[in-house]
């Protein structure tokens, strides 16, 4: 009969539970806000990355005989590319092709070619290149920092 004499859960008992249950909720509070700063969040660096231009002229032309865009862009001083990510749109759709290979150091320059058929997506309407960076060991997509051209000459 000694286990009636208890009087239930002991003051150290609590304590932990306390504890616990406010270091879950802190853990909780914490995932929401990363996650709203992640989906809020701009590039946080100036990544300086234009077209080239040759005597006025910027690098970027459509060649209809191989049915392809050729462009060339610099990166500024700032920061590595690690890749691009390279949107057509067209008049009848658009596509996104990613370039892996597109690495450019700091002042760099990357030559790029990309099949685009006319044809089938229809004039093209508006290029937009996107730097790929890795930023404390996270590959981010710049966006924001993008070269956009809505005219294309024929190569």
């Amino acid at each position: 009969m000694k286990y009636l004499d208890k009087q239930g859960i002991t003051p150290l008992m609590i304590t932990l539970l306390l504890i616990s249950f406010a270091v879950a909720l802190g853990v909780v509070i914490m995932n929401f806000g990363r996650a709203e700063v992640e989906s809020e969040a701009e590039c946080p660096i100036n990544i300086g990355m234009k077209l080239s231009s040759i005597s006025g002229v910027e690098q970027l032309c459509y060649d209809q005989a191989k049915q392809q865009l050729s462009f060339t862009v610099e990166n500024g001083v700032n920061i590595n590319v690690e890749g691009l990510i390279v949107n057509l749109i067209g008049e009848l759709k658009a596509e996104t092709i990613e370039l892996a290979e597109a690495k450019m150091g700091k002042a760099g320059i990357y030559m790029g070619r990309v099949a685009y058929d006319k044809s089938t997506a229809g004039e093209i309407r508006q290029i937009k290149i996107s730097p790929k960076i890795l930023l404390y060991d996270n590959e981010e997509i710049c966006a924001e920092k993008a070269v956009v051209a809505e005219s294309v000459r024929a190569c």
